[in-house]
C-alpha cells in the first residue's frame, strides 16, 4: 500500500492559505457575487487577475461556477487564466461552470482557449446537448478514446447528438516524453475495485501493467503521457487516476472506449457475522439518566443502564412508543431532560424538502432563501405529545443548505433549567426555560459554513452549543472570521471570545478532565485545545483534513481526534496535560503527548463512540473498525450493510451493544466487544440523518419526518 507521504502531492504544500492582505480574496468574492463595478475597479486598482485562494482557485473559477458571465467576460478581456486549475479537486473553470450548469459560459471559456474540452464533451452527452458537443469538438482537443467512449454512452441519446459524433473526426496528439517521479508510481501500483470484479496497477520497468478481471481485456503494459496519466504504446487503452488534494482515490480505463470506472481499494473489511445466540431482548435498567446535548452526558454516546431495545418493527407497531410528524427539515439530534424530549427544525416557507442521501461528491446547494420559520419543539416522553413548540426565528436565510443538510442541524443543549438553541444560518443563539419561557436571545453573527476548497458552495452550520458550568461555548467556523466563544448561560452577555483561523467546520467542541485542568478540544484543520473558562490556547495538533466533521471524543484522560477527507484522514488519541505545538515528527506515530495515532483510517461525517476499551470508527460507505483505546491496535473492520449503504448519524452504544443507523433507515445492532457480530438489524422506514438518544427505557430516533420513541414491550397505538 501505498505510505502516507506518497499520496500527496507536492503542489499541496504551496497551496498556503492567503495571507491576510491579499487582495485577491476581495476579487474572488466581488466575481462571485457578479460585482461588475467592484471587480473592474479592484483590477483598475492593480489587482492581478489570478490572484489564486489556497488551493489555486480564481475570480474566474468563482465567478464561472456562480454563472456570473458578464464579470466572466470581464475577467477574460484583463486576461484571466482560462485554463487556471482548482488544485484540490484538479479541475479548471470549464468543469467549474457545467457543476452548476452554466452550460453558456462553459461554451464562452471553449472559445477563449479553454483546453478542457473532454469535461464539456462528458457534459454535452449526459444532457444530449448536441450544441455543447459541438463547441468541444471544434476546439480538437477531444481524442480519439474521447470520442469513441462518447460515442458509447451517446447510443441512447437524441438523433442530432449521434449524428454530430458519428461524424466528428479525433486525432491523436504526439506524445512527449513524460517521466514519474519513482515514488508516485508506486503510489500509483495499487489494487482498484470495478464493476467487474478487481483491477491491478503493477509497476513495469518506469510503467505500469493493467491486468486484473476488471480491467476489460486481457493485460496491458502502459506508459505514463502525463500526471496521473498512461496509455498503451498503440492508443488504444488509456488510464487516468486522481483523488482530492493529491490523493489516489480513483479513476477510470478506456479500452477502445469501454470505460471502466475504478475506485480504489483501501482495506479488505471481513463480512459480519450473524451471532450464534443473541443475549436476552430486555437489557438490565438502571436508574434513569438524561440526555442532555449532541450524544449525550459528554458527548459520549452511550446510554448503559437505560433498558434500550434490541429490536423493534415499525410496520407491526412492535416495541414502538410513539411516532410524530415534525414538520420542515432538521438534522439536529433530540436531546432527553426528565419528562421531555427536545429538538428544533426549520420550516421553509415554499415547503422545499428537497433532500438526496447516499455517496456522492455533488456539493450542490438547495436553492431556498424563502422566508424560514426556526423551531424548538418539546414532547412528552411518554406518549410523543407535542406539549408545546416555540418559533425561535423567522427570517429568511442569506446562505443555503447542502442537498444533504437542513438549517436546522445544531443540537440544543440543557441544564435541566435553561435549554439553549442555535440556528447558525441566521446566527441565532437563544435561551428558553423548560415551559418554553423565552429568557435571552442574541445575534452571533450568520454562520455561513461553505466548501472551503472551492470557496462557492454553501453547505449549512452544524456545530452544536455546549454547556460548560455557567457558560455555552460555541464553535463557529464559518467561511471568514471563524471564532470560538463562550456566553453566560445566565443572560447570554458573551464572557470570552477568540479568533480561529479555521475554514468552515461543521464540529462539535468537547471537554476532556485532566490533572492540569479542563481542556476544550476543538476539531478542525488543525485541531486545537483551549481553556474553557477564559479561550487561553492550550495546544495544538496537526495535520488533519481539509473539512472536519466528527467531535472529539474523550474518556480516560485521552480525547481521541479524527476526521475523514483528504489529503490526510488521521486519528489521534491526545493525552491530557499537554501543552503547545503537539505535532509528532515525520514517521512517528507515538509522543508523550500522542498516545497513538494513524495517519490513515479517519472517518469523515460520524463522530467515534468509546465504549469498554474500544474505538469504533464508521465512516460514510459503512466501514466500521474498532481500535484498542489504550494502544490504538486494530481489532477487526467489516462492512455494515452492503456496497453503496451510506452513514452519517453517529453510533450510539448501551449495555454491551453498539448501534449503527444508516442513512436509509437501517439500524444494525452489534454486539460489543472484539468479535464483529450482528445482532440484529432494524428498520426506521425513513431516511436517518440525526444521531439517536437514549433514556430511561428508551431509544429515541429522528427521522427526515418523524420522531419516534422505541421500547421494548410497548406496542404503537394507531
Amino acid at each position: 500500500m501505498p505510505t502516507f507521504a506518497s499520496l500527496v502531492l507536492a503542489s499541496l504544500l504551496v497551496a498556503a492559505a492567503p495571507a491576510p492582505d491579499d487582495k485577491g480574496e476581495a476579487l474572488r468574492e466581488a466575481a462571485h457575487r457578479g460585482d461588475v463595478a467592484g471587480v473592474r475597479a479592484l483590477l483598475d486598482a492593480g489587482t492581478p487577475v489570478d490572484a489564486p485562494a489556497r488551493h489555486g482557485q480564481t475570480a474566474l473559477m468563482y465567478a464561472a461556477e456562480a454563472g456570473k458571465a458578464e464579470v466572466v467576460r470581464l475577467l477574460l478581456d484583463r486576461g484571466a487564466d482560462v485554463n487556471a486549475r482548482n488544485r484540490f479537486f484538479d479541475y479548471a473553470p470549464v468543469a467549474g461552470a457545467l457543476r452548476f450548469g452554466h452550460v453558456e459560459i462553459a461554451r464562452l471559456l471553449l472559445e477563449k482557449g479553454a483546453t478542457d474540452a473532454v469535461s464539456a464533451l462528458d457534459h454535452a452527452v449526459e444532457t444530449d446537448d448536441a450544441s455543447l458537443a459541438e463547441a468541444a469538438l471544434r476546439t480538437g482537443r477531444i481524442e480519439p478514446l474521447d470520442l469513441a467512449a462518447a460515442r458509447r454512452e451517446a447510443e441512447k441519446k437524441g438523433a442530432a447528438l449521434r449524428a454530430l459524433l458519428a461524424s466528428a473526426k479525433a486525432v491523436r496528439p504526439p506524445r512527449a516524453p513524460f517521466a514519474v517521479d519513482p515514488a508516485r508510481l508506486r503510489a500509483y501500483a495499487v489494487r482498484y475495485r470495478a464493476q467487474d470484479g478487481e483491477v491491478t496497477l503493477a509497476m513495469e520497468g518506469d510503467g505500469l501493467r493493467l491486468d486484473g478481471p476488471g480491467a476489460g481485456g486481457p493485460p496491458v503494459l502502459l506508459q505514463p503521457v502525463g500526471d496521473g496519466r498512461f496509455e498503451s504504446a498503440d492508443g488504444e487503452v488509456a488510464v487516468r487516476v486522481s483523488g482530492r488534494a493529491g490523493t489516489l482515490e480513483w479513476g477510470y480505463v478506456n479500452r477502445a472506449g469501454v470505460v471502466t470506472r475504478l475506485s480504489v481499494v483501501t482495506s479488505d473489511p471481513a463480512p459480519m457475522r450473524t451471532a450464534a445466540a443473541a443475549p436476552a431482548a430486555r437489557a438490565p435498567r438502571g436508574a434513569p439518566r438524561n440526555w442532555p446535548q449532541f450524544r449525550g452526558t459528554g458527548a459520549s454516546g452511550v446510554g448503559d443502564g437505560q433498558g434500550a431495545p434490541l429490536t423493534w418493527s415499525l410496520a407491526e407497531g412492535r416495541n414502538v412508543r410513539f411516532k410524530t410528524a415534525i414538520p420542515g427539515i432538521g438534522l439536529s439530534s433530540p436531546i432527553v431532560w426528565g419528562d421531555r424530549i427536545f429538538l428544533t427544525t426549520a420550516v421553509s416557507g415554499k415547503d422545499d424538502k428537497t433532500f438526496r442521501t447516499g455517496l456522492y461528491g455533488d456539493g450542490t446547494s438547495v436553492d431556498d432563501l424563502s422566508v424560514h420559520s426556526f423551531r424548538l419543539f418539546a414532547l412528552d416522553k411518554a406518549s410523543g405529545r407535542v406539549l408545546w413548540e416555540r418559533e425561535v426565528h423567522r427570517a429568511a436565510p442569506v446562505v443555503r443548505r447542502h442537498l444533504k443538510s437542513s438549517l436546522a442541524n445544531a443540537t440544543p443543549a440543557t441544564d435541566g433549567r435553561r435549554l439553549v438553541v442555535m440556528f447558525g444560518p441566521v446566527g441565532v443563539l437563544a435561551a428558553y426555560d423548560m415551559d418554553g419561557r423565552l429568557l435571552w436571545k442574541r445575534d452571533v453573527g450568520v454562520l455561513d459554513a461553505n466548501d472551503p476548497q472551492s470557496g462557492t458552495a454553501e453547505w449549512g452550520h452544524a456545530s452544536s452549543p455546549i454547556l460548560y458550568g455557567d457558560l455555552v461555548i460555541v464553535q463557529a467556523d464559518r467561511r471568514k472570521d471563524s471564532y470560538l466563544a463562550a456566553f453566560s448561560l445566565e443572560d447570554g452577555k458573551e464572557a470570552w471570545r477568540v479568533a480561529r483561523d479555521e475554514p468552515s467546520t461543521w464540529t462539535t467542541p468537547n471537554v476532556l478532565r485532566g490533572p492540569s485542568g479542563d481542556e476544550l478540544v476543538t476539531n478542525g484543520q488543525r485541531i486545537r485545545a483551549y481553556d474553557p473558562r477564559s479561550g487561553t490556547l492550550l495546544w495544538t495538533l496537526g495535520p488533519n483534513s481539509e473539512v472536519v466533521v466528527a467531535t472529539p471524543v474523550v474518556g480516560e484522560g485521552v480525547a481521541y481526534v479524527t476526521a475523514g477527507y483528504p489529503p490526510v484522514r488521521p486519528v489521534y488519541a491526545v493525552r491530557a496535560g499537554q501543552r503547545g505545538d503537539l505535532t509528532l515528527p515525520e514517521g512517528a506515530r507515538s509522543s508523550a503527548a500522542v498516545a497513538w495515532s494513524h495517519a490513515r483510517g479517519g472517518t469523515y461525517i460520524p463522530t467515534p463512540v468509546l465504549y469498554q476499551g474500544h474505538l469504533y470508527t464508521v465512516n460514510n460507505n459503512g466501514i466500521l473498525t474498532s481500535y484498542r483505546a489504550d494502544t490504538g491496535e486494530q481489532v477487526y473492520q467489516t462492512r455494515l450493510g452492503t456496497a453503496g449503504a451510506s452513514f452519517s448519524a453517529s453510533p450510539v452504544a448501551a449495555d454491551g451493544r453498539l448501534y449503527f443507523a444508516s442513512e436509509t433507515g437501517e439500524v444494525y445492532v452489534l454486539r460489543a466487544g472484539p468479535e464483529r457480530d450482528l445482532l440484529a438489524t432494524n428498520t426506521m422506514d425513513e431516511v436517518v440523518m440525526s444521531t439517536p438518544a437514549l433514556s430511561d427505557g428508551l431509544l429515541v430516533v429522528r427521522t427526515l419526518g418523524h420522531l419516534v420513541g422505541l421500547a421494548e414491550g410497548e406496542t404503537l397505538r394507531r
